[in-house]
């Protein structure tokens, strides 16, 4: 069984970085602010996490749900119910300010872009997962570009023009993608 005081630190320090990262974005959620609002001395922080961007890429998935995987018979409606979660996640705080900040700082810092990159490739697994399923079902005979086609529009709606994911854009984005295995 794990020590309690372990767990315990771990989510003050988890807790505080998060915290630090809606207050003050990426930059400012330093090891030495961490440490100072978690109380966790730093050995303690680097005890469990080789460096910042472990703590941080710990912390946000503290906090980001993986999307949930569905499996309705199609893949219209995999994605579509893929893309009602998606939605949820990134309009529900703090992870609606988190993953812009992410993006923006992880285009100067080589270590956040490999958080982010980590990060994106396991939320996106049931889009592929999906698409697997729809191949073997012989669905889909072209599946290259779907995910792509698919999760594009998405995070281009929410992230720059700021326009809402209602139903009647996510089937249109759905249909076009499927549009593009024929």
């Amino acid at each position: 069984m794990a020590d309690p005081r372990v767990a315990r630190s771990r989510r003050a320090i988890l807790d505080a970085a998060v915290e630090l990262l809606v207050e003050h974005g990426f930059a400012g959620a330093t090891v030495e602010a961490i440490s100072a609002r978690s109380g966790a001395a730093k050995t303690t922080i680097y005890r469990q996490w080789p460096d910042k961007h472990a703590v941080l890429k710990a912390a946000v998935e503290s906090i980001v749900p993986p999307a949930a995987p569905s499996d309705t018979g199609s893949l219209r409606g995999d994605l579509v119910a893929f893309a009602h979660d998606l939605d949820g996640i990134l309009h529900t705080p703090p992870t609606s300010a988190l993953i812009p900040g992410l993006i923006d700082t992880a285009e100067r810092d080589p270590g956040l872009a490999a958080v982010l990159a980590d990060f994106t490739a396991q939320r996106r697994k049931p889009v592929y997962e999906a698409v697997a399923r729809a191949v073997g079902r012989g669905e889909i005979k072209r599946p290259e570009f779907v995910a792509d086609l698919f999760l594009g529009p998405l995070f281009y709606r929410r992230l720059l023009s700021r326009e809402p994911l209602d139903d009647a854009f996510i089937e249109r984005v759905v249909d076009a993608a499927l549009a593009s295995t024929r």
